[in-house]
């Protein structure tokens, strides 16, 4: 990434971060804390990331990066599912104020924390769940962009698969600070950066898919 470039997306962070700081002091550790509508599709989305680990590892331990993991919504539902004995899971976001509360809840004593946009070490999955969709921009090309380098940075840490959703449309826009993607350009540009492209929708989410890149064994 060039030095403008670079520069550009630091600054897109820092943006962020504030609007997401702003945000979690006034709603705090809820769904309405990092822009979810409901618990219900915040929940959804993340089970389906989770069913789609679990049901297609045969490993005894399995290691999640969580990037733009806000107030640890997947955590909590891991530790429900009794799933912390299986999931060793690292927690990643741009903004301090949410990692530092992550790191001080003793519920996630299980859990490491960090002030990221990547994972620290290598992990079998790396997943962000409603990571891009939100954005203070209006250029479509400009966040596409963004997130296709980040999903860059993201793959070079996956060990078997890199797993995200995103809003879609049948055209890609941005409306009311929300990115919509469209199916066949997406899968254009997965299959061209990135490894075997997979796409799960749900019925309860019609404006929802869930792209799994997996990596060749």
């Amino acid at each position: 990434m060039n030095f403008i470039k670079n520069l550009f997306h630091k600054l897109l962070n820092k943006q962020i971060s504030n609007i997401y700081k702003d945000r979690f002091y006034k709603h705090h550790n809820t769904p309405k804390g990092v822009f979810w509508n409901s618990k219900l599709s915040q929940d959804l989305r993340l089970n389906i990331i989770l069913d789609k680990i679990t049901n297609n590892s045969l490993q005894s331990i399995i290691s999640i990066g969580d990037v733009g993991c806000g107030y640890g919504r997947l955590f909590e539902i891991i530790k429900e599912r009794k799933l912390d004995n299986k999931v060793q899971y690292s927690g990643f976001d741009i903004n301090k104020e949410m990692i530092l509360f992550c790191k001080n809840k003793k519920y996630f004593k299980k859990a490491t924390f960090g002030i990221r946009t990547y994972p620290s070490q290598n992990v079998d999955y790396v997943v962000m769940s409603g990571t891009y969709n939100l954005t203070p921009i209006k250029s479509i090309k400009a966040w596409e962009n963004y997130i296709v380098e980040n999903l860059k940075s993201n793959w070079k840490y996956a060990k078997k698969a890199l797993i995200f959703n995103c809003l879609v449309n049948k055209e890609r826009k941005i409306k009311k600070n929300l990115y919509y993607t469209e199916l066949s350009w997406m899968k254009k540009i997965c299959e061209n950066n990135f490894g075997n492209f997979e796409c799960v929708k749900h019925n309860l989410l019609p404006n929802d898919i869930t792209i799994i890149l997996k990596k060749l064994s």
